[in-house]
């Protein structure tokens, strides 16, 4: 038997919305794995304890979001899900602390889960955690220690519509923020993994030359943000947007549009800044490094729709032939503030290049994917797609 994979979207910012999401996700066999990704308009505490009812024998996950997608379409103020059952056996844990000790919180994560389950030869890692707490380059690293080169990991950095206040990842029916849960998928058969960007270079190379933890103080010894404006200047321009003149509320969307490129193997590692400090720093989902290389790049809408599909096409094909299920998708926020009404256009596309099956994801703070070779595993306006093979 191979894998089945329901996927359901339910609009509704009542509490009477989860139930009838449930019902969607309802199977025969009963599902292995189940998704939750809601909206901040939900207590994800609440949704995550009815999921945990309603499958008993499943492991459940569950993030908060800055936006939930299925093959439907994508979504605000709404859940998104996804249940797989058949021949997988999950295995997961929750660590808190991530803040103070990453290694602490992903070893927590990770202390109940086996290396290896008889007659299921394949092992892929699912990671969620709170990105706020700036740790999500560490824990990505620390993860992939952990679990060894022959574990590919992905997985996403939880939302909250932009508020950036406070974000929430669950295992069962615990929340938590800052915390990371580690989940590990034993198949019969290999999953598939996709992933694409869609940037270019706007800048030259630039230096950081000063950093601590995940803020940016200063480059080529200049304030982070005075270099930002002015590496950014034209193309802002002609885009409508004068970075010189932006009221306080529209400097996050601003970063957003211009990120930063860590050279890190072939392409490009996208790094997100998401605020401004008083001081001209700059802070970002995750660690950068004092001495780090980096580039500002940009990217368009039609190399937005692009690398989408190129992403589902490329978890799609490393099924090795298997005919695909469905998929889970990590995809960030920035890619819709990008895209706009295009959106829901990039999803379609991700839909039609894995078959047009079930799929469930949001939009997220951070993306996560991380295989043998790779020196960075923590992204951002990056799709990455985890494929669930069907039977041959």
């Amino acid at each position: 038997m191979g894998l089945c994979v329901l996927s359901a979207l339910t609009p509704g910012e009542t509490q009477e919305s989860v139930p009838r999401h449930l019902d969607k996700l309802q199977s025969n066999p009963a599902p292995a794995l189940v998704l939750v990704f809601a909206s901040p308009v939900h207590s994800l505490a609440a949704v995550m304890e009815s999921t945990a009812r309603r499958f008993p024998d499943a492991i459940c996950l569950g993030a908060t979001t800055a936006g939930e997608l299925t093959e439907q379409g994508d979504a605000k103020g709404a859940l998104s899900g996804l249940a797989v059952s058949g021949d997988l056996r999950v295995f997961a844990g929750i660590g808190t602390g991530l803040s103070t000790s990453p290694e602490t919180a992903v070893r927590q994560a990770l202390s109940g889960v086996p290396e290896t389950v008889e007659g299921f030869p394949h092992r892929t890692a699912v990671m969620l955690l709170d990105p706020l707490t700036g740790r999500g380059e560490e824990a990505t690293l620390l993860a992939a220690t952990e679990l060894g080169p022959n574990v590919p990991l992905v997985g996403g950095a939880a939302g909250d519509d932009l508020a950036m206040a406070s974000t929430q990842v669950a295992l069962g029916a615990q929340a938590a923020s800052d915390a990371v849960v580690m989940a590990v998928l034993f198949s019969k058969q290999r999953l598939g993994i996709g992933v694409g960007h869609g940037h270019t270079p706007l800048s030259a190379p630039l230096r950081v030359t000063k950093a601590d933890g995940n803020v940016v103080f200063e480059i080529d010894d200049r304030p982070a943000w005075e270099v930002w404006v002015e590496q950014t200047r034209a193309a802002a321009l002609a885009d409508g947007i004068d970075p010189e003149a932006l009221p306080a509320d529209a400097v996050g969307g601003y970063l957003l549009r211009y990120e930063a490129g860590l050279a890190t193997g072939r392409e490009h590692t996208i790094r997100a800044p998401l605020s401004r400090g008083d001081d001209g720093s700059l802070s970002f989902a995750c660690g950068i490094h004092q001495g780090a290389e980096l580039v500002i790049t940009r990217s368009t809408a039609e190399a937005q729709l692009r690398s989408a599909r190129l992403a589902a096409r490329r978890a799609r094909e490393s099924l090795d032939g298997a005919p695909v299920a469905g998929a889970v998708v990590f995809d960030c926020i920035c890619r819709n503030l990008i895209l706009q009404d295009d959106f829901s256009a990039a999803v379609r596309g991700m839909s039609e290049e894995l078959g047009s099956v079930p799929l469930a994801g949001f939009e997220t703070y951070g993306e996560i994917a991380l295989g043998q070779g790779d020196l960075s595993g923590f992204h951002n306006t990056t799709t990455v797609v985890l494929a669930f093979p069907a039977e041959p």
